[in-house]
């Protein structure tokens, strides 16, 4: 008969082979072996370095799909024509890629940065863009006395032009989360985990500021940690060359017009001269004076 020993292995191997085939799909996640990586035994080892090449695999995997997304998402960055569904979809495939549950853009404005979109989405808030109008006050660069402010997050990413990853905003130092704290009292909401992203054109120019608020864990849906993502690294840098490309775009058909503008002016100008210097006009001028000095 089978020895005890003999069974364990026996179903030790059964889980192991479910794990690889879960692998295979791209649904593998370690509650898989959750008891059997437990194990003191050769069975326990072999389930632990399973496990954490699955979990490197499924992660890859995980990013080369991303990827796969990135890339046409990308491409309809660059082809919006629409500035607000522009804003609108970098915040909301930022979401998306890093399973977030709140999005905020901010675009800068004369030292200050002002909110364009935010997204809650377990409060269904959608502000900005295409939603309801937002009524918060810009977040300013510098104080009354000309200091930079790097009490608040957005402003410090703004100023140092460094990304800021905070675990549980209610246990980090050196930032003012007083205002989500307040928001967190009415809303009875809890903001913990952000990722706030500097959004920069060319010559390191600062466009605006991206922040991302509780990553959700895929399986369990609890709030995490941001995790480093080659996938959002790649659509940020996306979405800043499209904002860039948009807001250059803008500021050149602006100046055309201004130009024509002046041109317009100019002319007009020009013309008026040509006509007062006739010989015409001045005689016209003469008479009219003429006629004053006679009533």
């Amino acid at each position: 008969m089978p020895s005890q020993k003999h069974n364990a292995e026996h179903t030790a191997l059964v889980k192991l082979m479910e794990a690889a085939r879960a692998v295979e799909a791209g649904e593998y996640h370690s509650d898989l072996l959750a008891d059997l990586v437990k194990a003191r035994d050769e069975m326990g080892q072999l389930a632990r370095v399973f496990d954490s090449v699955a979990r490197n695999v499924t992660a890859r995997d995980r990013q080369l799909k991303m990827l796969r997304v990135v890339i046409p998402m990308g491409v309809a960055l660059s082809a919006e024509k629409n500035f607000n569904r522009l804003l609108e979809t970098v915040v909301v495939e930022s979401q998306k890629l890093t399973n977030a549950d709140g999005g905020t853009l901010y675009l800068l404005e004369e030292e200050q940065l002002r909110f364009v979109i935010l997204r809650n989405t377990s409060l269904k808030i959608n502000m900005g863009g295409s939603g309801e109008p937002i009524a918060f006050d810009p977040v300013a660069l510098v104080h009354a006395d000309g200091s930079p402010n790097h009490a608040n997050v957005a402003s410090h990413v703004a100023l140092t032009r460094k990304r800021i990853n905070i675990a549980n905003a209610y246990q980090a130092d050196g930032f003012d989360f007083s205002g989500t704290k307040a928001f967190d009292t009415r809303s009875g909401y809890h903001s913990k985990s952000f990722l706030t992203i500097p959004l920069t054109g060319e010559d390191d120019q600062l466009i605006g500021v991206l922040q991302l608020i509780n990553a959700k864990d895929p399986e369990s849906g609890q709030i995490v940690p941001f995790a480093s993502d080659d996938a959002l690294e790649a659509l940020v840098l996306l979405a800043s060359a499209a904002l860039d490309g948009y807001i250059r775009e803008a500021k050149l058909r602006q100046e055309i017009a201004q130009l024509r503008i002046e041109i317009d002016e100019s002319r007009r100008a020009k013309q008026v001269a040509e006509i007062t210097d006739t010989q015409y006009f001045k005689r016209l001028q003469d008479q009219a004076r003429a006629m004053r000095e006679k009533k």
